[in-house]
This record gives structure tokens, sequence and C-alpha cells, in this order.
């Protein structure tokens, strides 16, 4: 068997050269951790329903549903212990509250508003036949509860009319 040296000496420049580039690329690589965790914790605002929130409502997150609210025909009705705003957190929030209508007649209702009372008393107002009505700079203490009012009454000799609404609250 006969040996080609030129071969040879180009396969071995070509084994170190490979060798090099891969000392050297590996030289170059620096690495970085992120070593961290993951827990579930309570905090932040959170919805309750009260003593006098419709049957069949609910709390979904985030979201209170179907708050279906019934008024008799001719009948101021107040919703007095509708909703809770809770704090679970040991500090205060700032909140603001913004309604939109979606759908029905505003004017067959005279009020239709939601009422927020702290321990003192009424607090704030949002007026709820009114879209972009808003209400700002609301504030919940550390692990206090707002109570939610609706009060409702339909305009005289109404027999039928709906309002459906929506309250955005935002908090920090």
């Amino acid at each position: 068997m006969k040996i080609n040296y030129k071969r040879s000496m180009k396969l071995i420049t070509l084994l170190i050269t490979s060798l090099l580039i891969a000392t050297v690329s590996a030289q170059i690589y620096s690495y970085m951790y992120i070593e961290g965790s993951g827990t579930i914790t309570t905090g932040g605002l959170k919805w309750d329903k009260g003593s006098t929130a419709p049957s069949g409502s609910s709390i979904d997150g985030y979201t209170v549903r179907n708050l279906n609210l019934s008024i008799p025909e001719n009948t101021f009705k107040n919703f007095t212990d509708c909703l809770h705003l809770i704090n679970q957190d040991s500090t205060y929030h700032t909140f603001d509250l913004e309604t939109t209508v979606v759908g029905g007649d505003p004017t067959k209702f005279t009020q239709f508003d939601l009422i927020v009372y702290n321990s003192t008393g009424r607090w704030a107002t949002l007026n709820l036949k009114t879209s972009g009505d808003t209400e700002t700079g609301i504030y919940i203490a550390g692990s206090d509860t707002l109570l939610i009012r609706f009060e409702v009454n339909p305009a005289t000799n109404q027999t039928s009319g709906y309002l459906y609404f929506t309250v955005k609250l935002t908090y920090e």
C-alpha cells in the first residue's frame, strides 16, 4: 500500500483547522441562566356576590356574568347588597369605572345607577343609562371591601323594556 503524503498532509491540515475552529467557537460562547419559580398567589381586587345579587348571576374570574336585574313596573328597586369589591392586598388601589350601553332603550328607565359605598357611605355614582359615564379616582384601602348597589326606577307606565350595559373597572 502506497501512502500519498500530499493527501495525508491536506487531511491532517483540515483536521487541525477544524479542531482550532471548534476550540475558538467554544471559547466565544458565554452562558446566561435564569433561575426562578412560579407561585400562585391571591392579590388585587376581586368580585363577590352580595345577599341581593340576582339568582343566576355568577362570577367568572374578573367578570360578573348574568347580572339580570328584574324590576317590577312602576316600582323603584334598590339592590342594596348586590356585589362586593374586595381588595385582597394590604395596600390601597385606585380605580376608575366607565359604562357602555350595549343594547336596549335607556328611556324606559328614569334611573339606572350603580353606586359604590365605602364604610362611611355613598362614594360614587355611575349612570348606566349613559355610555361613557365615568367615575375616576375611587380608592379602596388594603384588605377593605366596597359595596356595589344598584338603584333602578322604570319610567312611568312602562310594562316592558330592558337595558344592556357593561361596566369596566380599571385599577392600578
